[in-house]
């Protein structure tokens, strides 16, 4: 088989999350030797609600102690790690600070560390377009779209503790020239997302069920970027193939450009693409995503406005100028009507399961 991941020794963390199941699946066609962690064992895995048949070796391991992050990676000879765990339910962070910071930020810590000790070759960090926070007054010296080179100014806790993530890794790329990648992914939506406090999950299955779609207070028109988990899957592949082409070239060591030079935001708009972020189908309202699924099956309901939480903070409009990752090769590819089409199916398909199986909360008025 010639593959570029034919034989490599891949570590996954976080291995039944929505993610990583999808590019365990993929590095596991494409024959690499996948190790993925996770904190427990699930009755129903991610990948088995997939359909997936490939297994991977799984470690149950506490990424926030050193020591089992470095037996880890001894262990199962890894050469390419994907760090994917992490606390992502932004809700949950604002209610559970500390567990939030602490699982967010030592274990990406653990694992670059382990990666300098062993010379990992290839690290990619799975970091958030959150990270970069609020970007929306129209005086902003750093406007929208989010530019890899903007400020990191998350303000709630999930944010806060993905840009400390974030920034750790640029400083082990910039001190000890580890070749790790920082993905700034938009809004993931698609198959096998099983957070059914996200918009596209939650109303789906409301839908399905014969529920208003609802709203958070001040969110119907925010805007929010989408990509599909196949494109975002594609994306993770390509930039570790190529993590050495672009740690060959020369690492600003002074200034503005050394800030956010191991980052890449993936998304579909950019800016030399002479349209306007309007123009692309995957940057969408709250109120407009909700009428698409309306759309797709067939539902009439109207959303209804709920409170949020006083402790919840919403950051304004969101997207980004991936114009770095296009320019070095990848594209995402899939629209927004096509990705937003298959995954509703895929939520149709697996309705009863999931209405079980501790959805229901979803579906409380």
């Amino acid at each position: 088989m010639n593959d570029f991941w034919y034989g490599k020794r891949v570590l996954i963390t976080g291995g039944d999350g929505f993610v990583a199941s999808n590019l365990t699946e993929a590095l596991l066609r494409r024959g690499a030797m996948v190790t993925i962690t996770v904190r427990h064992n699930r009755p129903v895995p991610t990948a088995a609600l997939l359909g997936f048949d490939s297994r991977p070796d799984v470690e149950v391991c506490e990424m926030d102690d050193f020591t089992q992050v470095q037996r880890l990676c001894n262990r199962h000879q890894i050469d390419t790690i994907f760090h994917l765990a992490a606390s992502a339910i932004v809700a949950d962070a604002a209610n559970a600070p500390m567990s939030t910071l602490h699982n967010n930020i030592l274990p990406t810590l653990n694992l670059l560390e382990a990666a300098r000790i062993n010379d990992i070759p290839r690290v990619l960090i799975a970091s958030t377009d959150k990270s970069y926070g609020d970007h929306a007054d129209l005086d902003d010296p750093e406007p929208l779209p989010y530019r890899e080179g903007h400020a990191l100014r998350g303000m709630d806790v999930y944010s806060a503790s993905k840009a400390c993530a974030d920034l750790i890794a640029q400083t082990y790329g910039f001190q000890f020239n580890v070749p790790a990648l920082i993905v700034r992914s938009c809004n993931i939506y698609g198959a096998g997302d099983l957070n059914f406090t996200r918009l596209i999950p939650r109303t789906s299955l409301r839908m399905l069920n014969d529920k208003a779609p609802v709203i958070n207070l001040g969110n119907a028109d925010v805007l929010r970027e989408y990509v599909y988990i196949d494109d975002l899957v594609d994306s993770y592949l390509y930039l570790a193939e190529n993590v050495e082409r672009h740690f060959s070239a020369a690492m600003p060591r002074t200034g503005r450009a050394t800030y956010g030079w191991p980052a890449f935001n993936v998304g579909s708009f950019s800016s030399t693409s002479g349209k306007q972020p309007s123009d692309y189908g995957n940057i969408r309202s709250v109120r407009q995503v909700i009428e698409q699924i309306g759309t797709i099956l067939g539902s009439t309901r109207e959303p209804v406005t709920i409170p949020k939480p006083a402790n919840f903070i919403e950051i304004p409009d969101q997207f980004l100028d991936s114009t770095k990752l296009h320019e070095f090769g990848f594209t995402p590819r899939v629209s927004f009507e096509e990705g937003l089409s298959r995954t509703v199916e895929w939520y149709a398909k697996n309705q009863e399961a999931f209405t079980r199986a501790g959805a229901r909360n979803v579906l409380a008025d």
